[in-house]
């Protein structure tokens, strides 16, 4: 009878756990069919030796790489209902409606479809859906309703169904099948056996076979719930769970551990069990799965759940060790402080205090099953919670109060309470110190309860942040004031205040805010941790943190037993891991949380490793440490795309290796572009499913980048108007814990534009040949030419030169000439004074002579006289000497006589003697004292002259005469 209450008491418990939740929830990603643009419905789900993931959808394969979908359908556009992966092979099998054949990467790496379905012998290669593939012994099974197929070394044998093949699966390397009518039959010895015994036959749908030991297997059903199967037996498995998926019908199960697996459901989400088929866990629409209708299920390398559900897929991050506490199912609430106290774990939030209560408070809380309850009393904004003398504190907008038995009691009220410090860190503390909206109020503790509490007169201003440093003395920060130094009075009714600002060493007066740490109070300020110097009186950078944080802007920090430091920076948050001495840290920050800390009101409460608890906009999120710290594994990196860019885009790699001969995966062909297409494309994934913000990439193009880039986030990168060359395309991911994987490479080439090829280059050769050719052919010509011209010019220069010597002779004889006609002139000037003077000499000599012969006559002809009369006329004698004077004539003018005479020999002596004068230019009167005539007979003999020279009229007889002269013989 005992033992009878024991077990339904045992039954009970079990029940109302089974009615709970656990009170932590994995993170869930849900991704729609606009995301992944295909069809609605995905009716499996496997993933690949990189992490790849793929998806059986209503219009085809779908891929996921963690940050890029694609969509490959099948030839005839069918709905593609199950997959299968040879690793082996790297092939995606794929059944869909009447077709069944494979994805295999080609040569650029893009999957292609190979169909099978010419390999099925007629008439049965007519068939309905294939809604199952599995393999074995290097064989691929096709389940269709009426026959399965085995496709092995190109060749496809069919085994038809008794009744109806309803189920495929391969369980342990062993291939099991139920028919409807004949039970399950298991693939041995290149057939089908039945292994049921005849009373063993289920008369139910299999939804699903795993394991539960080397000889026992646990099956599920649509409708009946769980059952096992070992020795041909088959026993129904009695489990608390089975009332409530009874009617959810168990579309299909997965194995999670050992000692755990989850089922899908068609109209309640999903359900994990331990194997005892007690529930763990419900994943429903309510916890955050955005529909009820489970298809299929998928757990991948990480231990995380994919659901492919009627309308979309979700990730569940089941093994993840960040989980979300959500206290009221009814509101979403803003999670500000939370402690584990008396096997319950409480939560501050922004519509009161909430409580739950622990089954595992020494593991990790997250999975421990409960509701929340709201704190009798409490609604409002609660602030904080903190356990001081083991009792429960709560910060409230009303005041502060005590939470006993899940009832807030108030210690005071009408002014908002922030947090508590107890005054002795000896316990009990007998007064503790709460930092309320005006100030400081004191609270006093009896060893039992807490009696008296008033508020401290003091400065009136709000006090979030306190802390106490080894000397008791408080010390406060105000976010828009500085750092105050509290000192409370012996009597314990007052406080003075010390305010330190920007004029006492610290960065600004404006952000600052005091915590204690490593038994020392600091302050987080925009530019790292700073100290107060207690010999100065002035705030520096702490030595001990300045290490570990540098200058960043910090605005909470909180140290856990272990020594960690937790901080907040901005929108982000991390931990100062100690290792190896207390001095040495390294920063660890938790990326998939930034944004989602509570901003402005940070809290982290650090109850275990296992057990880390920060204050959301959303509630509470739980940290497993421990668990994190696990996951450390090191990750990998995805070449998903290379597009060619140019008047039209070319996918040229579609993320698919080729297996070499010594199974490495490496890239088939080295592929050589035109120079119109000098632009590249690449994308790039880690396939770490829901921790994309812990990945940075970098990358570098060899041939164009020196150096690895930068890290980054972005999981793409674009090269534009790359000149031609040989180019590795390279990158590698690192996770928030500094791994790094092995890079990947893409090698291709940009060609030389047309103007810069070999055939080209050859061109511009001959081109350049002929045109040396042409050149120095035309050079020769050119200076045949020049030859020529220049001889031309020689000559004509010659001729030139010979000119101008004619012509300067000429101008020498014509100077000459004019020189000699100057000295002709000149000498006729001076026969022509001669003669002037010799006429002169004479009409003196004849005036004396005259004289004398008149004084002859006179002195009666004196003999004196006679012989000067005779010596005047030998004087008168040799004066005229014709010829002398003739003579010197004809030499000074070119023998113009002698020339005169032989043109005109009908001239007399008197008629030259006038040439002769008339050519010195003698006036008549001139020429008759020469010629001892009178100027008339000068005028008769001159016109006599013109006769016998028969002168033109027009012409005068001096122009005539220099003409004469002029004239050669």
């Amino acid at each position: 009878m005992k033992k009878g209450l024991l077990v339904a008491s045992l039954m009970l418990l079990r029940l109302v756990a089974f009615c709970q939740n656990t009170i932590g929830l994995p993170q869930i990603l849900n991704y729609t069919n606009t995301d992944y643009r295909a069809g609605t419905q995905t009716w499996d789900a496997e993933q690949d030796k990189w992490g790849r993931m793929y998806f059986a959808n209503n219009e085809g394969l779908i891929t996921f790489d963690g940050n890029y979908w694609k969509v490959y359908p099948q030839p005839n556009k069918t709905i593609l209902r199950s997959i299968g992966i040879d690793t082996s092979l790297n092939r995606v099998y794929a059944g869909g409606q009447d077709e069944l054949g494979y994805f295999e990467p080609g040569s650029n790496g893009v999957l292609q479809y190979t169909s099978l379905k010419q390999l099925i012998p007629r008439p049965k290669n007519q068939f309905t859906d294939v809604w199952d593939i599995e393999f074995l012994n290097g064989s691929v099974f096709f389940r269709t309703p009426d026959r399965i197929f085995e496709y092995k070394n190109e060749t496809i044998l069919v085994y038809p169904a008794i009744s109806e093949w309803s189920f495929l699966k391969n369980v342990g390397g062993k291939l099991f099948a139920q028919d409807r009518e004949k039970g399950i039959f298991q693939f041995i010895n290149n057939g089908w056996q039945p292994i049921c015994q005849p009373a063993a036959v289920p008369n139910f749908e299999i939804t699903g076979i795993i394991s539960l030991s080397s000889d026992s297997l646990l099956i599920s059903s649509l409708t009946n719930g769980f059952y096992t199967f070992s020795r041909g037996l088959l026993s129904k498995k009695i489990t608390v769970a089975d009332a409530a998926l009874k009617e959810k019908h168990i579309y299909t199960i997965e194995k999670i551990n050992n000692t755990e697996f989850v089922a899908g459901t068609v109209s309640d989400g999903c359900f994990i069990l331990n194997n005892e088929g007690d529930i763990i866990q419900q994943i429903s629409r309510n916890e955050g799965l955005q529909n009820n209708n489970v298809l299929s299920l998928f757990l991948d390398k990480n231990q995380n759940l994919w659901a492919g559900l009627n309308n979309g897929i979700s990730f569940i991050a089941y093994s993840a060790a960040i989980k979300y506490i959500k206290p009221s199912k009814n509101n979403e609430v803003a999670g500000y402080s939370s402690c584990v106290y008396n096997n319950q774990l409480y939560i501050a939030s922004s519509d009161g205090a909430y409580a739950a209560t622990l089954f595992n408070s020494d593991k990790d809380i997250s999975f421990s099953k409960g509701a929340f309850s709201l704190i009798t009393g409490s609604s409002g904004q609660a602030w904080h919670l903190s356990e001081v003398n083991k009792q429960l504190l709560m910060g409230h907008h009303n005041g502060s109060y005590t939470i006993q038995n899940r009832q807030a009691i108030p210690l005071f009220t009408g002014i908002g309470n922030w947090l508590y410090v107890p005054v002795s860190s000896v316990f009990p503390s007998s007064l503790v110190v709460a930092g309320t909206y005006a100030g400081l109020s004191l609270i006093e503790f009896n060893n039992i309860t807490y009696k008296n509490s008033y508020n401290l007169k003091g400065i009136n201003e709000s006090l979030r942040f306190l802390a106490t440093d080894n000397s008791g003395v408080f010390w406060a920060s105000h976010p828009y004031r500085g750092i105050y130094k509290l000192t409370i009075d012996t009597a314990g009714k007052s406080f003075s205040a010390k305010l330190y600002t920007e004029k006492d060493g610290l960065p600004s007066s404006l952000r600052n805010h005091v915590f204690r740490i490593a038994n020392r109070v600091v302050v987080a300020t925009e530019k790292g941790v700073y100290e107060l110097d207690a010999n100065k009186g002035w705030f520096t950078p702490s030595a001990f943190l300045l290490t570990v944080f540098g200058t960043t802007s910090l605005q909470y920090l909180n140290e856990d037993a272990a020594g960690n430091i937790w901080f907040c920076s901005g929108k982000k948050i991390g931990v100062a891991q100690q290792v190896s001495t207390p001095e040495k840290y390294r920063i660890i920050y938790f990326p998939e949380l930034t944004g989602k800390i509570l901003s402005g009101f940070e809290n982290v409460y650090p109850f275990s490793d296992e057990n880390i608890f920060i204050a959301s906009d959303n509630g509470i999120i739980h940290l497993n440490y421990k668990k994190y710290l696990q996951r450390n594994v090191g990750i990998s990196v995805l070449l998903t795309q290379v597009k060619a860019l140019g008047k039209t885009d070319s996918l040229i790699f579609g993320g698919y290796f080729a297996k070499t001969q010594s199974n490495q995966y490496r890239q088939k062909q080295l592929l050589e572009f035109a120079k119109s297409f000098n632009s590249f494309h690449f994308e790039f994934s880690a396939p770490a499913f829901g921790e994309q913000k812990n990945i940075e990439y970098s990358y570098q193009l060899d041939g164009y980048d020196n150096t690895w880039s930068a890290w980054v986030t972005k999981p793409e990168k674009d090269y534009t108007n790359l000149p031609n060359g040989t180019y590795t395309f390279k990158v590698k991911a690192r996770d928030n814990f500094g791994n790094e994987c092995e890079p990947v490479s893409y090698q291709f080439v940009v060609k030389p534009a047309w103007y810069k090829t070999v055939w080209a280059y050859a061109f511009y050769v001959v081109l350049v040949v002929a045109l040396v050719f042409l050149v120095n052919r035309y050079q020769k010509t050119k200076l045949l030419k020049q030859q020529l011209q220049f001889e031309e010019e020689q000559k004509r220069l010659k001729y030139i030169h010979q000119l101008e010597v004619e012509k300067n002779e000429k101008e020498i004889i014509k100077l000459q000439n004019e020189k000699l006609a100057n000295e002709v002139i000149y000498k006729n000037r001076e026969l022509a004074d001669v003669s002037m003077h010799l006429v002169e000499r004479s009409d003196a000599l004849l005036k004396v002579k005259d004289e004398l012969q008149r004084l002859y006559k006179k002195t009666g002809e004196n003999h004196d006289i006679k012989k000067s009369i005779q010596l005047l006329n030998d004087v008168e004698k040799n004066n005229s000497s014709w010829e002398q004077f003739a003579s010197h004539f004809d030499e000074v003018n070119n023998d113009f006589l002698k020339k005169l005479k032989l043109k005109y020999p009908a001239l007399t002596s008197t008629d030259l003697k006038m040439c002769t004068y008339l050519h010195l230019k003698l006036s008549s009167k001139e020429i008759a004292q020469l010629m001892n005539i009178t100027v008339r007979g000068v005028e008769i003999s001159r016109y006599r002259l013109r006769k016998k020279l028969s002168i033109p009229q027009e012409k005068t007889l001096f122009d005539f005469l220099q003409e004469a002269g002029n004239t050669e013989k």
